[in-house]
This record gives structure tokens, C-alpha cells and sequence, in this order.
């Protein structure tokens, strides 16, 4: 029923001082309703192809019908308006084979004496088809954001997949059934290694959808082109045309080297952290904006500064963060990168756990949560560059 607009009552009885008496009762009622009477079921079948009612007033002595046919006919007509019979037909056995057929109340006419004797039991089913109607209309979004979730965790990489000189972690918690988060790796034709953490804002049916079209598009692209700047720019045009700047999506996509000693990278809004053993965590970020937001833009590659040789790559999303500090800021992702470059030479399992020991997986207000790690299994690391940023490791 639609809450800002009056009920609309349909009553099937082809004796009109009933049809009368029904519109004089209703009037009198504290609800307000729109009143319909037509004669015929055929007359009901019209009207309720052009306008579905609230309610189904029905009697049950037609002359083109009688008893519990007339029910049939017009469940047949429609199944999701609520029938309440109203007749004179005073048989106990029919009325239970009518409530066990579906309709919503009894109500014999004799027995109506007062405006609430009707405009109570017709507000009540109306209540009532409206909450089942939205009963079932949530497990249908629940079905569809579980079906969306088993598809995201297919599509997550299998925990056991190896990639060379290479270990990995990953793991999404989404705040929902599905979310917009995702991370992804893939062996690219030219030998090296693409990688992505994303973020799509929001979450529920809607990003969890824009994130598997996002991977998809990444996906694509990275088959074709090795260069992460062009794959986010053109990535980022089909992603506006598509979503209308409805969505955004803060994105970090890098790429390692065949040798696995340099990372390039493009960064939508999305830093990353280069982890080193007693070594102050390095910066990889750019001023780029997500994707989504501005049409025309150019995404810049950039080459880390320094080797990936004996480091790690720390990746997360902001629901980490969240979990830290209620207002995230610089100081709260320092934070989160610090928890896990203290313990840089543990393995890459326990820097996941460690990541995650703030987030209160049964917080229903979080935000999603997402990280991913990857190290190098090379034994030399290359000195630092002048170009090195450090984010300064707390005491």
C-alpha cells in the first residue's frame, strides 16, 4: 500500500444497496479510502489490470458465481491483494475452507453495525499484506546479496594460488552480504605480476555489483596494456558513463616487474605502503582522484622509489581504519601502518592479523574491510633512493 495516498477498496457484489451500505459505513470510518464497487468478477478483472486495490471486498453469492468459485476466479485475477470475504452466507465450514484458500477475514453482513466492524478487520489485512509484501521483498534483496556474495568470494584469488618469487595475503570482510570491496591479482603476458585493492563507495547490492564489473574491466585491460596510469584512465571513462558519479571507487593498481624488483603503479585516491625490517614504511601514493568523479582524467604511472626486493607491500582499505578512529585521519592510517611494520619480518599471515586485531567483525556500523600483502622472496634489497618518502614509524 502506498502510505501517501488513500486505500482503494474494491468490492465485488452485485446487490448495490450492499455496494451502498459498504460506501456509507467506509465514509464514516477513521481511515480514508478510495471506493470502488463493480458487479461482476469479469468488471473487477478490468479494473484491477488498470489500478491493482488495496483490498478485495468479495461476496460470495454472485449470480454468475457462488461460494468458494467466486474466490478462485478472482485469486486467478490477482495474487498479491488481500481478499476479505463479506457475505451473508453464515456456513462456519465454508468460512474455515475460505481462510485456509487464502482470504484475509470472514465477515458475514449481519454482524456489521458500526463503521470499525469493517474499517477494522480491512485495515488490518491491508497491514498485514503490506508487511508480507515487504517480508518478501527483503529476502529477495537477501537472496540476491547472498547470491552477489558467492560470486565475489569465487571471483577473490584462491588463497593457495602461487605467483614467483612472490608470497601473498589477502582477506575482505564485507559489512554486508556483498560489498564494494575487492583485491585481485593476476600473471600478465609480459611476465609481471598486476595487482589491485579497491574500494567502491557505499555498500550493499549496488557497489557490490560496480566492484565486479570494476575487476572485469581491470581484468580486461590488463591483458592488453601493462601500463596501470592508461588502464585506470580508460578504466575510469567506461566507470563514469556508467554509474553517472551515483558511485566512486578508490582504486590502487600496481604492477611488478618480471624480475619482481620494481613496482609501477597508479593510484585512484588509494596509497600504498612499502614495509622494509627496521625500516621506516615508504609512501606510494599520487594526487589522482577515485575513478568516477572526473570524466576526462589522466591517470599518472609512477615507479616506486625504491626496490621491492626483501619488502612488503602493506594494501588496505579505509574500513581498517575506521575501526581505529571514528574520524579517520593522516595520524589514524599512520597508525594502521605502523601496527604492521613493527612486526615487517613476521610472516605475511600474522601481518594480516594484525591489521585486523581493531576491526569488530560484529560491528553491524562498519564499513567494509579489505587488505592485501604481498612480499618479495628475493634475498637483496636495494638501497633507497633520494626520492624516498618515509611515514614515520610511531614509539
Amino acid at each position: 500500500m502506498n502510505e501517501h495516498r488513500s486505500p482503494l477498496i474494491l468490492m465485488i457484489e452485485d446487490n448495490l444497496d450492499d455496494v451502498e451500505a459498504v460506501r456509507r459505513w467506509l465514509s464514516r470510518s477513521e481511515t480514508t479510502y478510495d471506493f470502488v464497487g463493480v458487479r461482476t468478477i469479469n468488471e473487477a478483472g478490468q479494473l484491477i489490470r488498470e489500478r491493482l486495490p488495496d483490498l478485495i471486498l468479495l461476496d460470495l453469492t454472485l449470480t454468475e458465481s457462488f461460494g468458494l468459485d467466486s474466490l478462485r476466479q478472482v485469486q486467478c485475477i490477482t495474487e498479491v491483494t488481500p481478499i476479505v470475504i463479506f457475505t451473508g452466507i453464515s456456513d462456519r465450514s465454508m468460512a474455515i475452507r475460505a481462510v485456509r484458500s487464502g482470504v484475509e477475514d470472514y465477515i458475514l453482513k449481519s454482524e456489521v453495525t458500526r463503521p470499525e466492524h469493517l474499517s477494522r478487520p480491512i485495515d488490518l489485512a491491508i497491514e498485514r499484506n503490506r508487511r508480507k509484501s515487504a517480508e518478501v521483498s527483503l529476502l529477495a534483496v537477501e537472496s540476491q546479496m547472498d547470491l552477489a556474495r558467492r560470486i565475489q568470494c569465487m571471483l577473490l584469488p584462491k588463497p593457495d594460488e602461487s605467483f614467483a618469487n612472490v608470497q601473498w595475503r589477502g582477506r575482505c570482510e564485507p559489512a554486508d552480504q556483498a560489498g564494494g570491496d575487492f583485491y585481485d591479482l593476476m600473471e600478465i603476458p609480459n611476465g609481471g605480476l598486476a595487482f589491485v585493492i579497491a574500494d567502491v563507495s557505499g555498500h550493499g547490492l549496488g557497489p557490490a555489483m560496480l566492484m565486479m564489473e570494476t575487476r572485469a574491466i581491470l581484468r580486461a585491460m590488463a591483458t592488453v596494456c601493462h601500463d596501470p596510469g592508461t588502464i585506470l584512465t580508460r578504466a575510469n571513462r567506461i566507470i563514469y558513463h556508467d554509474v553517472q558519479m551515483k558511485y566512486f571507487v578508490t582504486l590502487f593498481l600496481g604492477c611488478l616487474s618480471v624480475d619482481r624488483r620494481t613496482i609501477c603503479y597508479a593510484s585512484a585516491g588509494h596509497p600504498g605502503y612499502l614495509l622494509g625490517d627496521n625500516q621506516a614504511p615508504i609512501s606510494l601514493e599520487s594526487l589522482d582522484p577515485p575513478l568516477g568523479i572526473v570524466a576526462d582524467k589522466v591517470y599518472t604511472t609512477v615507479q616506486s622509489p625504491v626496490s621491492f626486493e626483501s619488502r612488503t607491500l602493506l594494501l588496505f582499505t579505509d574500513g581498517i581504519v575506521d575501526s581505529i578512529s571514528a574520524e579517520p585521519t593522516q595520524q589514524s592510517f599512520q597508525f594502521a601502518v605502523d601496527q604492521v611494520s613493527r612486526h615487517a619480518s613476521e610472516p605475511i599471515a600474522k601481518l594480516i592479523d594484525f591489521l585486523f586485531a581493531n576491526v569488530d567483525l560484529d560491528d553491524l556500523e562498519r564499513d567494509d574491510c579489505t587488505a592485501l600483502l604481498l612480499r618479495s622472496t628475493k634475498s637483496l634489497a636495494s638501497s633507497a633512493s633520494p626520492r624516498v618518502r618515509s611515514v614515520g614509524l610511531s614509539n
